[in-house]
């Protein structure tokens, strides 16, 4: 996350390229934790606003691939096929444990708030292929020009596959092109994103690190994206928000969650 995807979230307004409303389909009502706050979720880190997901200040627009919207609640409305019950509380990390992370935050003076505001969850894209994508487009760069390499894979359809990926002109990606086009490449071979989600924690971040164009920085991102802790890695952004990590360090596997947390004061 850097400064312009951060004063947007903070603002609470639009983030992303809104598409029209409806007509809708149909209509769902998913069970939530107490507490579950949808625009606390929405609004955790800028992948909220990377094409196809956008937020309208009140409600989430995502595509699974058929058009999606979630309302507070969470009540989830769709355009042509249902969507999989299962994918959404993926995305919105429903069943996520938050218990080991308030207990840690508890600890913390800075972030002893987590827990009242049942902070701690955070929204994720359908598929790890297009959180690593994303990822990937937020590599030093502005957050309007992240969301500019996304919006040209994207179009005004769901999110591409690997084999569309390679067939796309990456000439706006820059140096980047050459990490988006090996990982396309993998996972058009065969290899499946969704296994960074298995196995312990050391396992999945030498497997993100593996990936050509993944450095601490945008692996520390990933991670919570696979529901998993932040690792504490002091660089960038998070830096400037959090300029002593000493008490976060302290906190062991939840440190950099912690951190991250303390950087968010409009998650309060």
């Amino acid at each position: 996350m850097g400064a312009q995807a951060a004063a947007l979230l903070a603002a609470g307004g639009p983030v992303g390229d809104v598409p029209p409303d409806g007509p809708w389909d149909g209509a769902l009502r998913l069970d939530a934790p107490e507490g579950f706050a949808l625009w606390r979720v929405a609004r955790t880190h800028g992948g909220v606003g990377l094409a196809p997901t956008a937020w309208d200040g009140a409600r989430l627009h995502l595509r699974l691939p058929d058009p999606v919207v979630v309302e507070e609640g969470p009540v989830v409305r769709w355009c042509g096929a249902p969507p999989d019950p299962a994918v959404l509380r993926r995305v919105l990390a429903l069943d996520d444990d938050l218990a080991p992370l308030w207990y840690a935050c508890d600890r913390v003076p800075a972030v002893r708030w987590v827990r009242a505001a049942g902070a701690g969850r955070v929204l994720r894209a359908p598929t790890v292929w297009q959180d690593l994508v994303g990822a990937l487009a937020g590599t030093r760069t502005s957050y309007r020009g992240t969301q500019a390499m996304v919006r040209r894979l994207v179009g005004d359809g769901p999110f591409p596959t690997a084999a569309q990926v390679l067939a796309a002109d990456l000439a706006g990606w820059g140096f980047r092109a050459p990490a988006l086009r090996e990982l396309a490449e993998r996972v058009a071979g065969g290899w499946d994103p969704e296994e960074l989600r298995e196995g312990d924690d050391d396992s999945a971040l030498e497997r993100l690190r593996g990936l050509r164009g993944v450095g601490p920085f945008t692996a520390a991102q990933v991670m919570p994206l696979l529901g998993r802790p932040r690792p504490l890695v002091h660089d960038g952004w998070l830096a400037a928000q959090v300029p002593d990590p000493a008490p976060y360090a302290a906190l062991g596997r939840w440190g950099g969650t912690a951190a991250w947390l303390s950087a968010l004061p409009w998650l309060r």
